[in-house]
């Protein structure tokens, strides 16, 4: 965690590296420990003749503009809202970077816009924190206030923000204060920290399920390497842009849920994520259609590992783990808001110490495959022992048409360890006789009374057990 002090961040860390140093006008751009290498192509903190965009100069390509070169303190006293937002605003004019070197920024709302790329010097030595009584988010998209829940095409896209640390200060803006708060596409979160937020360390939405509107490569959003943590709401609440995209990104401790995907973020991809804490009530909750989760990490005390209520979301590796607290499910399976979720789920991982069940099945609607190894010794009672119920394969009931597969390691065999097959055979007419070679099973309903038959090539046709 970062430390909450603003000393580490002091001028000792910054004018060990000049502003000469990190803006060499012929040269690339190294800010030291989480340097950033932007090549010869960024000449200039401003303008490469030095003049000040805001002058009226026409902004070169690729420019670089340095925070504190715009008046920012980076001290952790002053408020740089209006320098750090003038900095945006210079880099907006054509497209552009802003430098945030080492420091502390107190800082209110900052907006953001299409082409602009905010940079930090690692999460670790640029650390923006919401001013005490802002209540608001550290950074946001423009419009967003308008457009959120509008599912329209609307937003920003073809933006960055990297390499910083964001501190929602919550302990100083007790009526709201989010990391980031975005209604955009096509964008990238890379080696970003969201923490200490009153609400949610990063809030992500976009409404429609089309195509992105040009210019565009088709990747709505590439969150990589993002920690959150200590928010009062989710760590990550990613509602869209949809077919996006999750790696080696962390969240813990947060209050409500480490990992939420819900709204339009169906077709998300999820890999190497881990979600861990005491405090989280679920580690990862798969609330919009087609998410894909590989080799992922649910990592809990008490609450829901991992939590599902659409379509045709998958879990595939990785590993659900409680604490075997008395009350944990590994893999639940929640009703969704259509009758007919969740539907066509695919688990193939291994589940542990779930104190209360592996999987609950109380709303699976079928066609899916749950198939799990499992390690469930029980909550440990007072008195050192197994507490009775506890340790469970699973609760609920699966749909006929769900294959299940759970086996090893359960606290009650006699009750717990269950393997159904790969299908349930269902009366119907009879069907035509197999290929050569081949017997084909099925059921009829005969005078009320239902049999197993077999049909063989020729046509004829044995009763194979009546019920």
């Amino acid at each position: 965690m970062i430390d909450d002090s603003a000393s580490r961040f002091d001028a000792d860390w910054r004018t060990s590296v000049t502003r000469r140093a990190l803006f060499n006008r012929r040269g690339a751009l190294v800010a030291g420990t989480g340097a950033t290498l932007l090549g010869a192509a960024a000449v200039g903190a401003l303008m490469r003749d030095g003049s000040d965009p805001a002058g009226g100069a026409e902004p070169s390509a690729a420019m670089v503009f340095n925070a504190q070169d715009l008046g920012a303190h980076g001290d952790g006293k002053t408020d740089d809202t209006d320098a750090l937002q003038r900095a945006i605003a210079a880099a907006r004019q054509s497209g552009g970077i802003v430098y945030v070197p080492p420091g502390v920024y107190l800082t209110g709302k900052l907006t953001v816009y299409s082409g602009v790329h905010l940079r930090g010097a690692g999460g670790d030595a640029t650390l923006l924190r919401l001013r005490p009584g802002a209540n608001s988010a550290i950074i946001e998209s423009d419009r967003f206030e308008k457009l959120s829940g509008s599912r329209g095409e609307g937003g920003i896209g073809n933006f960055s923000v990297r390499d910083l640390a964001l501190d929602g200060n919550k302990q100083h803006n007790p009526n709201g204060g989010y990391g980031l708060r975005l209604y955009a596409y096509g964008y990238e979160l890379t080696e970003v920290i969201a923490y200490n937020c009153r609400n949610d360390g990063i809030y992500s939405e976009w409404g429609t399920l089309a195509a992105l509107p040009p210019p565009s490569h088709q990747m709505e959003a590439r969150l990589t390497a993002l920690r959150t943590h200590d928010n009062d709401g989710h760590g990550v609440n990613f509602n869209g842009p949809h077919d996006s995209m999750f790696l080696n990104c962390v969240s813990s401790q947060n209050n409500v849920t480490g990992f939420r995907l819900a709204g339009e973020s169906t077709g998300t991809s999820m890999v190497n994520c881990h979600a861990w804490g005491l405090e989280q009530n679920v580690a990862f909750e798969l609330a919009a259609g087609a998410i894909n989760c590989m080799n992922c990490f649910a990592d809990f005390n008490g609450g829901i590992g991992v939590r599902v209520s659409r379509n045709d979301c998958r879990w595939v590796g990785g590993l659900i783990a409680g604490y075997n607290h008395p009350q944990e499910v590994g893999l639940q399976l929640l009703a969704g808001p259509k009758p007919t979720e969740p539907a066509g789920i695919l688990v193939d991982t291994k589940i542990m110490n779930c104190g209360t069940a592996a999987v609950d099945f109380g709303a699976d609607r079928g066609l899916s495959s749950i198939r799990a190894l499992l390690s469930q010794p029980g909550a440990v009672s007072d008195g050192g022992g197994t507490t009775p119920g506890t340790g469970l394969g699973w609760i609920g009931k699966p749909a006929p048409s769900t294959q299940v597969e759970l086996v090893s390691g359960i606290g009650d065999t006699t009750k717990s360890l269950v393997v159904r097959p790969a299908f349930d055979l269902r009366a119907q007419e009879t069907p035509p006789p197999p290929d050569a070679g081949a017997v084909r099973l099925f059921v009829r309903t005969v005078g009320g009374q239902t049999q197993l038959c077999a049909r063989f090539p020729g046509g004829a046709i044995k009763v194979l057990a009546d019920g």
